[in-house]
């Protein structure tokens, strides 16, 4: 695994999610955090890419409780749950909305060395953000590998797992960097592995990624 053909693919770390008292924070996630930590600290390190998705919700939409869907408000645009998490938190970001860009805006997007952030309004980022596939599509097309983690894993990672399978890189997800939200976690991960995806800790992604 070679930094420059590499891309760490950071699945929602926010504070609503990983921090104690977050609207979807689920007991135990802030477990994770230092394995967070270590990953942007290793990518900062070694120069590899980093691609984010975010939650930015609003008060239409229909994922939300208020508006019929299942969840309660979380990460809700400009409040302090939305933001992500100190250990994660972007150096030059690029922010990718989910409304309509120009020509111009994607090439800058594709053509961006800091952060690349896909903000979306639903938890699978290939569904709540309309330009995540296409942009991803060009964005790995020099890659071999995508690192993944973040938080939940039966959700927003599964999204990511099954989108970014059909991108081509191989894909490694970081085995302590997930956090599970309840007992079908075991059977995602076995369905990953019968899928051919690898796994590694952070400290065996260590051992792979030369200095």
């Amino acid at each position: 695994m070679q930094p420059e053909s590499t891309i760490f693919y950071d699945v929602d770390t926010q504070r609503d999610f990983l921090l104690p008292g977050g609207a979807l924070y689920v007991a135990g996630a802030n477990r994770i955090i230092p394995a967070l930590a270590s990953l942007t600290t290793m990518a900062r390190e070694n120069d590899i890419r980093i691609v984010c998705s975010v939650d930015r919700h609003f008060p239409h939409d229909p994922e939300l409780k208020r508006n019929g869907g299942k969840y309660d408000d979380h990460c809700m645009d400009g409040s302090e749950g939305q933001k992500k998490i100190a250990e994660t938190e972007p150096l030059h970001p690029l922010y990718i909305p989910n409304h309509p860009l120009s020509s111009k805006e994607i090439e800058t997007a594709l053509g961006h060395r800091g952060e690349i952030v896909f903000e979306k309004q639903e938890f699978d980022v290939f569904i709540g953000n309309r330009h995540a596939r296409a942009i991803l599509r060009m964005l790995l097309e020099p890659f071999r590998d995508v690192v993944i983690y973040g938080v939940y894993t039966e959700v927003c990672v599964a999204h990511a797992v099954e989108g970014l399978t059909q991108l081509g890189p191989k894909l490694t997800i970081v085995s302590d960097a997930i956090a599970d939200i309840g007992e079908d976690a075991p059977s995602i991960r076995n369905r990953w592995r019968d899928a051919g995806i690898e796994f590694a800790t952070v400290a065996e992604l260590k051992e792979l990624i030369p200095a």
